[in-house]
């Protein structure tokens, strides 16, 4: 269910391994491919991929970030992570176009996908699983992944689920615009009125990010407001004037992580088992990992072996390396954001004024202390740290 990154990860290595799989998608494939959203490859990803055949096949990883700024009212430090990492770096690769190529590769290879295809709901039965059409059609399959976001109905089919929630007391506005980016690495706003950030999506299209108030609504936020924000507190004055934006997309701070992500035939993956903020892009990748292990499970199972080991181990096998991003994710937000306050600041005092010092804090240690900026740059590309 989903024809994300997850989804078609997953069906994709299926596929090549001769099990017959069918993809449903709500959406239309005009939809699913319309415009950027995540962009950001981690290189524990990318390496992945490659070692199941997919990167350097499917899909081909060419422009590489190891760079980024930060950017204060006072100064601004470019920090050289791919140098930490022994030239390791992120890849940008739209997810869009990333849906895309593997959706051709599927159907070019005879897959089934079926897009404008809504589920209404799944049930175990026996020693299979029904899943409902919106149109009141049944289908029985042997297996079902929920691959289809935070609304998932294979979630909702699923017993013993325990849904871990916590709702961040800010948001991000995040627009498209139809222009090269303005420096050729990403851009970290830590301004007292709020972050801002520009991240690459291609030679032609580049992601700007404000963060705003918990309670505002896109509605708060017109073109021109984006445009002033972002101006002042990545101090481009002007730069964007005249460039295209989208229409801007309001992203909520919450982050969720689904346990387990298995019920005996039913089983999550990406969005469907854990949301994660956008700090440092690494919902998308979360996905793929969660696939290529998903996929080896499932062909252990269902092939020729019959093995069933690695599939029931797969929640147990996932689960730390999403705490540990989810950790990771968490804490960059304490950098990055103005908007998280740990206590109430007492009347008279400076709005925002500890919660400004201590991302001045956290930012001259990262930039200052060697250890912390080696740790933080593995973390950051999806390096593992041993030499």
């Amino acid at each position: 269910m989903g024809a994300g990154p997850a989804g078609l990860v997953l069906a994709r290595l299926l596929q090549r391994a001769g099990i017959p799989v069918t993809v449903f998608e709500r959406r239309s494939r005009a939809e699913l491919t319309a415009k950027p959203g995540a962009g950001l490859i981690e290189y524990r990803s990318v390496e992945l991929l490659r070692s199941v055949g997919i990167a350097d096949v499917d899909l081909e990883f060419t422009i590489q970030n190891g760079r980024m700024e930060f950017r204060t009212p006072t100064a601004s430090t470019v920090f050289d992570y791919g140098g930490l990492t022994g030239g390791r770096t992120n890849y940008i690769y739209p997810q869009h176009q990333l849906v895309g190529a593997l959706c051709d590769a599927l159907v070019a290879d005879g897959g089934d996908v079926r897009f404008s295809t809504p589920i209404a709901a799944v049930r175990q039965n026996g020693d299979g699983v029904v899943v409902m059409r919106a149109d009141g059609s049944e289908i029985r399959a042997q297996a079902v992944v929920g691959c289809e976001g935070a609304h998932s109905v294979v979630a909702t089919a699923m017993t013993g689920l325990r849904t871990n929630e916590v709702d961040l007391p800010a948001r991000i506005v995040a627009v498209i615009a139809d222009a090269p980016p303005l420096e050729e690495h990403t851009i970290y706003g830590l301004h007292p009125r709020g972050f801002a950030g520009q991240m690459r999506r291609g030679p032609q299209q580049t992601r700007y990010y404000v963060e705003v108030p918990g309670t505002d609504t896109a509605a708060d936020w017109p073109e021109d407001r984006i445009r002033e924000e972002l101006g002042l507190r990545l101090d481009i004055h002007g730069k964007l004037d005249g460039v295209p934006f989208s229409e801007p997309v309001l992203v909520d701070l919450r982050v969720r992580v689904n346990e387990p992500m298995q019920d005996g035939r039913l089983f999550l993956a990406g969005d469907a088992a854990h949301l994660i903020t956008a700090a440092a892009g690494k919902g998308m990748n979360l996905a793929i990992q969660d696939a290529v292990e998903l996929a080896a499970g499932l062909i252990d199972r269902l092939g020729p072996a019959g093995d069933d080991r690695r599939l029931a181990a797969y929640s147990a096998t996932r689960l730390p390396a999403i705490w540990r991003t989810e950790a990771f994710s968490l804490w960059y937000l304490r950098i990055l954001l103005a908007g998280l306050h740990d206590g109430t600041e007492p009347a008279g005092t400076v709005p925002g004024g500890f919660t400004n010092g201590a991302r001045e804090g956290w930012l001259a240690a990262l930039l200052g202390d060697p250890l912390l900026a080696r740790w933080f740059a593995h973390a950051y590309a999806g390096v593992d740290t041993s030499p």
